[in-house]
């Protein structure tokens, strides 16, 4: 019985740990530069937090969407992983175009 309630204790500590992981990653945010040739975009979230974004050939692009295609200005969704303390996108969409 004693294991089984230390499995579900630390079953409990898991999901909450991955529940607030999941909150602090942006999702969304506005693009502020983007640059093709180091494959970045910096990202202003909706708290005022910026970030840089790296995309790779495994990077899903939504809708056709290309890199070419995002400016400064536009709104996106995104999906990202942490690999050796870069943020990697795996899923990029444009939400809303910048305004000429």
């Amino acid at each position: 019985m004693r294991k089984i309630s230390l499995s579900l204790a630390a079953l409990a500590f898991l999901l909450t740990t991955a529940v607030a992981t999941a909150q602090r990653r942006p999702h969304e945010g506005k693009i502020t530069n983007v640059d093709a040739t180091a494959r970045t975009l910096t990202v202003q979230g909706e708290k005022g937090d910026t970030y840089t974004l790296y995309w790779d050939d495994t990077t899903r692009w939504k809708n056709n969407l290309t890199a070419q295609e995002l400016v400064a200005g536009d709104s996106i969704h995104f999906d990202v992983v942490d690999k050796d303390g870069q943020m990697f996108v795996t899923e990029i969409r444009r939400t809303h175009r910048a305004k000429d």
